[in-house]
């Protein structure tokens, strides 16, 4: 979304595209086609489940987001944060309207960050590649629900803060071993609860990231940044406004079956549109490919997987390019990204990772 040039570690750089569908008709030859600025982006969440331990029992306590650089260079971000705006549900009353009809923030300078913010000292990922973060349990949660996640991995990220107040051992349950403790992401909580909610039917994302000599958490508990969820002046209501300057991402999303009765929390500034969600499958929110940048890159027409058959409820990636299998296969991924999440993502049918 938004292009933050302290990101990146090298200088501007230029995207070599042409015009391409498939091999047949990929483009003429550029001088340089693997030079791709980008930024940080969030991939992929999965947060509503749909899983059931060996017992029969409703198992919600696996979360996770994939975040994805979407560039050829390297990208190191210190503080980079993760929020999410009131209230919790797009379809739940919204008190940030204006008598305008608009969102009281829709032309400020700034966004409300509710209960929390999770934020990481130091994070670099390799160009095309992941940083897995488990919003609840960095552990592998199959042996609880077979059919959930393995989020037990040496190179994943962590939602773990035992110094905070989020010390609910079933959302936070001591991560795997071998991720090491430079991989956890620390909570400045600012509301109440001994874990952080987040809707498991629309969630939104924000990730951002608070500029070099601004500290996280002094940053939220200075009184001259809060703005009280619709207008009211309760600890349940507290939040901190972060600047939209700060933004690199952010994805809406609605439940698909309540699309007619949401509305807006993100700015059109930071989202245009909105992802559909359910919470009632295992399905995951997923990116779409940007088809002309992924075909013209490289070598990728000839790694390149076609009929991607994983969207689901009539959404699908438009470009029919399998992601995960192309990946697989050697291909490097550039994705949407068009500050339009209607436009930038589908439903897809499982965890890509899984």
């Amino acid at each position: 979304m938004k292009k933050i040039n302290y990101l990146m570690m090298a200088a501007a750089m230029t995207i070599g595209l042409v015009s391409c569908s498939k091999e047949d008709n990929a483009g003429s030859p550029v001088e340089d086609n693997t030079k791709v600025e980008g930024n940080l982006i969030i991939k992929e969440f999965n947060v509503g489940g749909g899983f059931k331990t060996t017992e029969g029992k409703t198992y919600s306590w696996c979360k996770g987001l994939v975040l994805y650089n979407n560039s050829s260079e390297t990208i190191t971000a210190k503080n980079l944060a993760i929020g999410t705006v009131p209230p919790g549900n797009a379809h739940a009353n919204n008190g940030n309207y204006g008598e305008d009809g608009k969102l009281v923030y829709e032309n400020a300078d700034w966004l409300p960050m509710i209960y929390a913010i999770w934020y990481i000292p130091s994070i670099t990922v390799a160009p095309f590649s992941d940083a897995v973060v488990a919003i609840n349990g960095a552990i592998d949660h199959t042996t609880l629900a077979p059919e959930a996640f393995n989020l037990a991995d040496a190179s994943y990220y962590a939602m773990y803060d035992p110094e905070s107040q989020y010390v609910n051992a079933n959302a936070y349950p001591a991560p795997f071993e071998g991720i090491p403790t430079a991989n956890y992401w620390k909570a400045a909580v600012f509301g109440l609860g001994n874990a952080w909610a987040i809707s498991v039917m629309c969630p939104n994302f924000v990730l951002f990231q608070f500029p070099e000599g601004v500290d996280p958490k002094t940053y939220c508990e200075d009184k001259a940044n809060v703005y009280y969820d619709g207008g009211k002046e309760t600890a349940a209501n507290y939040c901190v406004k972060i600047k939209k300057s700060w933004v690199i991402d952010g994805i809406e999303s609605y439940r698909t079956t309540m699309v007619d009765e949401s509305v807006k929390r993100l700015s059109a500034d930071i989202d245009a549109g909105y992802a559909l969600y359910n919470s009632n499958k295992q399905y995951s929110a997923y990116r779409n490919i940007d088809e002309k940048a992924t075909v013209n890159y490289g070598d990728n027409v000839t790694k390149l997987v076609y009929n991607y058959a994983d969207g689901v409820e009539g959404t699908t990636d438009p470009s029919g390019i399998d992601a995960a299998a192309s990946a697989k296969n050697g291909a490097k991924i550039i994705y949407k990204d068009t500050n339009n999440s209607t436009a930038d993502f589908h439903l897809r049918k499982g965890w890509s990772l899984k």
